[in-house]
């Protein structure tokens, strides 16, 4: 019995709609797991997946058009509530970009982060220093693949 239960709830998580794509140029953790991007142009997403970039930059883009680009050793979590979505900085430093009508919305931590459709915005978990740089990059133009690092 304690098999069968198992087997509905992994089939239950794995049937749950992506909402976002995934890209890095170093390994990541998805949901607790080492993710060995060697060979693999994408990873797909769900509402309640955790991410920890490895040491680049990974590029998460979601079903309406929307680039959320979380930093090196970043970590953030994609959640449904209600009928929209969030995108959670837990640690580390994003940038997002939202497309026309998205309904995305981030967080850096508990704070809601100001974002309009086609403008970058930054928000980090940690003070910035005046005179930093933006150590993310810019996000991919069109759908990810491996020559957009």
């Amino acid at each position: 019995m304690k098999t069968f239960i198992l087997l509905v709830a992994a089939t239950a998580a794995i049937a749950a709609p992506p909402v976002a794509s995934i890209t890095s140029s170093s390994n990541f953790e998805l949901s607790g797991s080492n993710v060995v991007v060697a060979g693999v142009p994408s990873w797909p997403l769900v509402a309640g997946d955790t991410i920890v970039a490895g040491t680049s930059a990974a590029r998460i883009r979601f079903m309406d058009g929307s680039v959320v680009t979380l930093g090196p050793k970043s970590k953030a979590s994609v959640e449904q509530k209600a009928d929209s979505l969030n995108v959670r900085l837990d640690d580390g430093l994003l940038s997002v970009i939202l497309a026309p009508n998205s309904s995305l919305q981030v967080y850096s931590g508990s704070n809601l982060v100001p974002a309009q459709p086609g403008v970058t915005v930054t928000a980090s978990t940690a003070p910035v220093a005046a005179g930093a740089t933006n150590l993310i990059g810019k996000p991919p133009l069109g759908p990810p693949s491996l020559s957009q690092h």
